[in-house]
């Protein structure tokens, strides 16, 4: 028998612990450890990234635009990974890396965080910002699909840690949007009309009614240094001739032959390439990623790493690739060959863009994902995209990161869009800046 005053004690450190165990501290999640971002699936990444494809596609509402799909992803990918790399031992945050980045909000020490929560919170919250005029539609989906995550992590954490996880991404979101402001898109918006320079040889928009677009990228915020010094294309290699026997007319007849001869398989990779119908140019990288995080069933934090990899690398590269379009002013094909190789009714498979040729743009962006997204999931990473199904086309297949590079080069110039020298060009480009990125930029924390 005990004495009376140990059962006592007894009975009081039982009613402790018993109270202890029905209510949950609300330091700690739900198995009673601290939670890391790699403990939730890349779902909310996933869903996300769909509606922003739907954003792109579907129309604005009267009178406004939608942002330039490179400068979205930039900032939707650093928004989520700075909204849940506190919860990833190794990693650090980007501030102080990128130019002009402050310093993120502190999560509370101690406190436990649904990381996923963050995550959807910072995705709703970063896109309403890039998309204020976004139709009905489009803005009620957006709080439709926030509702239905909170609602699914409300089951899974306490209300003290969901509300603290959503005003903790909603805090990172807008401490990068206010970052954003002075990326230099506000005094673009404010340049007088770009007049196009004349000269033997020069880009001409006798195809076009629209643009000129983006002849003022060289105001853009560099986000890295070295972007742009270290990662230069060469001028093209032909000075421009219209003799059947100059190299210029040669490089510009394969272009013509090729486009003017496409088997199905062919047309099917010019088209696929193309931007699908309302898609802002290079929104298609929403659907690659979705295609990628699926297929790997990525994490969280891999999703957000290679988002916000795959992000500042487009707007770095396309940033280079415009200027150097309006300084080299290379003429279009559609131009040489209704007026230099004798086809005036010459069409190309679809709209050419209203701007210079070279360096190619798409091929840019396949550069760049080629070397982002090897380095977090490996150079012979095989899969599948679909996200033209809306428009019946097939899937496409690619057995590695590079195949994909070099399918969406080579698809311009079956379109009749581009030089082979420009393909290459801008391959070469975006690989270039993708590689001086990952080596200016720690994701991890130096040990």
């Amino acid at each position: 028998m005990l004495p009376h005053h140990f059962k006592k004690l007894f009975l009081l450190t039982f009613v402790l612990v018993s109270f202890a165990a029905c209510h949950k501290n609300d330091d700690d999640s739900p198995n009673g450890k601290q939670t890391s971002t790699n403990t939730f699936s890349s779902e909310v990444v996933v869903r996300w990234l769909n509606q922003q494809l739907n954003m792109f596609r579907l129309p604005l509402a009267t009178g406004a635009t939608a942002p330039a799909a490179d400068r979205a992803f930039a900032y939707t990918g650093i928004a989520l990974y700075e909204a849940v790399v506190p919860g990833m031992p190794g990693y650090r945050s980007l501030s102080g890396q990128l130019n002009s980045l402050p310093q993120m909000p502190a999560r509370e020490p101690g406190k436990t965080y649904h990381w996923a929560a963050s995550a959807n919170a910072a995705l709703a919250a970063i896109n309403r910002s890039l998309f204020p005029g976004a139709s009905a539609v489009n803005k009620d989906s957006m709080n439709i699909l926030e509702a239905q995550l909170q609602a699914q992590y409300a089951k899974q954490v306490d209300s003290l840690t969901l509300q603290r996880s959503i005003q903790f991404g909603r805090d990172v979101a807008q401490a990068v949007w206010t970052w954003a402001q002075g990326d230099g898109t506000a005094t673009i918006a404010q340049q007088p009309a770009y007049v196009i320079p004349t000269g033997t040889g020069f880009w001409t928009k006798e195809y076009s009614t629209a643009g000129p677009a983006n002849p003022y990228h060289a105001l853009r915020r560099q986000m890295v240094n070295g972007s742009r010094d270290r990662a230069s294309a060469p001028a093209l290699p032909y000075t421009f001739s219209i003799d059947p026997k100059s190299d210029y007319y040669q490089m510009a007849k394969e272009t013509y032959d090729l486009s003017q001869a496409l088997d199905d398989e062919k047309r099917n990779i010019a088209l696929y390439h193309r931007e699908g119908t309302g898609y802002g140019g290079g929104s298609s990288i929403a659907g690659q990623l979705v295609a990628v995080f699926t297929k790997a069933d990525a994490k969280l934090d891999k999703a957000a790493v290679a988002f916000a990899k795959v992000g500042i690398g487009s707007f770095e590269a396309l940033t280079l690739t415009f200027i150097q379009k309006y300084s080299f002013l290379v003429m279009r094909p559609i131009s040489y060959f209704k007026n230099s190789i004798g086809n005036p009714a010459f069409t190309t498979l679809y709209p050419t863009p209203p701007y210079p040729e070279y360096p190619a743009g798409h091929p840019t962006n396949g550069g760049m994902l080629a070397v982002m997204l090897a380095s977090e999931f490996g150079s012979s990473f095989s899969f599948d995209v679909n996200y033209y199904a809306y428009l019946n086309q097939l899937p496409r297949h690619y057995n590695s990161f590079e195949d994909l590079a070099q399918e969406m080069a080579i698809a311009r110039v079956y379109a009749g869009i581009h030089y082979k020298p420009a393909v290459n060009a801008g391959v070469a480009l975006g690989k270039k800046v993708a590689q001086n990125i990952l080596q200016n930029v720690n994701f991890r924390t130096s040990f």
